[in-house]
């Protein structure tokens, strides 16, 4: 069978991950071997983290990323695994497998201890080139402008001859008044 690489983010309970974080990490990194798993990279992802929704009355939360290699067959079984022997810290857990092209590329990011501050920036720090908002689309000068394509042809539509429209309800209510 062969055997694959896979990264799996766990979400747990902040407040038993503060008291007993070392042996839920180990508990975490015994099932993997259990099930045949090599653990390759191990770390923290986010610290008390606000949830966008309570799970489990938890309104914070750790989050956890373990890249791990096993084979394909054995994952069915870990996952079930998971679901029944860790409900006491686990809130809830996501695997994906690497696909094999980037596998180099992942590792040496989750290695890199600069790698963990990319995952964790926000992606609203910085820019990207294809952020084009109105007030920047004619100025070359501004991050993401469309600068090299001239300026925006005015398509000569203007406004609306008739003026604003109004809602259904309120023509309803015209109908209804005596002329």
């Amino acid at each position: 069978m062969p055997v694959e690489l896979y990264e799996t983010m766990f979400v747990i309970d902040s407040g038993k991950m503060a008291t007993d974080g070392e042996m839920i990490k180990e508990s975490l990194h015994t099932t993997l071997s259990k099930h045949g798993g090599e653990v390759l990279v191990s770390r923290p992802w986010n610290e008390n983290q606000k949830l966008a929704y309570p799970m489990r009355k938890q309104k914070k939360a750790f989050f956890h990323i373990i890249y791990y290699k096993m084979e394909s067959t054995h994952q069915q079984a870990l996952e079930a695994d998971m679901r029944l022997n860790m409900t006491d810290f686990l809130l809830r857990h996501l695997t994906s497998h690497v696909d094999r092209r980037y596998e180099e590329v992942m590792m040496h990011i989750a290695k890199d201890e600069q790698g963990a501050s990319f995952a964790l920036r926000g992606y609203h720090d910085e820019p990207s080139p294809t952020d084009i908002t109105p007030a920047n689309i004619n100025d070359p000068g501004a991050p993401g402008a469309m600068a090299d394509f001239g300026p925006v042809p005015d398509l000569g539509n203007g406004p609306p001859a008739a003026g604003p429209r109004r809602g259904r309800r309120s023509e309803m209510a015209d109908a209804d008044k005596p002329e």
